[in-house]
């Protein structure tokens, strides 16, 4: 009894992970993921557990039918104890970092070849060039210290999930 109910739980379980966190990963594509949204999304998802329409409430209740006791603690787990906690992020770089940077290559590169007394010319390509150069390689590096930073907190969200698993599988044993 325990082993299959554990079998299936942790095969529910895996297909709840999937979408909690496909949710999560739309839901960063779209605004800015915070503690409370994530509850509030790992809330919606939670609810397929008091559901008789889904398959992971059908197997709760199927569970009541087996062992009352335990079915009210893993609902007590999977319903009402099942949260976020708040983490510490990265801070992003800021959109005007795309423009000072350059800037302010540009600007190092005009005072250098007014310094080095070159013609005009090269003072304008020293001015260009760095702007030029330096705003798509800020801007790239800026979305991927982003998107880093997002994947990195839909991941830590997910690993916190870990313990309400083991909980339920610790009462189902």
């Amino acid at each position: 009894m325990n082993t299959t109910e554990k079998e299936k739980f942790e095969s529910l379980w895996t297909d709840f992970i999937a979408l909690v966190k496909g949710k999560l990963i739309s839901t960063a594509a779209k605004q800015k993921l915070s503690t409370p949204l994530a509850n509030l999304i790992l809330s919606d998802a939670a609810s397929s557990w008091n559901s008789d329409y889904e398959i992971n409430g059908r197997w709760l209740s199927g569970l009541k039918g087996v062992d009352s006791k335990k079915a009210e603690l893993v609902g007590e787990i999977l319903l009402n104890d099942m949260r976020f906690t708040g983490m510490n992020t990265k801070r992003e770089l800021p959109n005007y970092y795309n423009y000072i940077i350059p800037t302010v290559g540009a600007c190092t590169g005009c005072a250098i070849s007014m310094y080095l007394d070159y013609g005009k010319l090269v003072q304008a390509a020293s001015t260009i060039i760095p702007a030029v150069l330096l705003y798509p390689a800020v801007t790239t590096f800026r979305n991927r210290m982003n998107e880093t930073n997002k994947d990195k907190c839909i991941e830590d969200y997910i690993a916190q999930l870990e313990k309400y698993k083991n909980s339920v599988i610790s009462v189902l044993s």
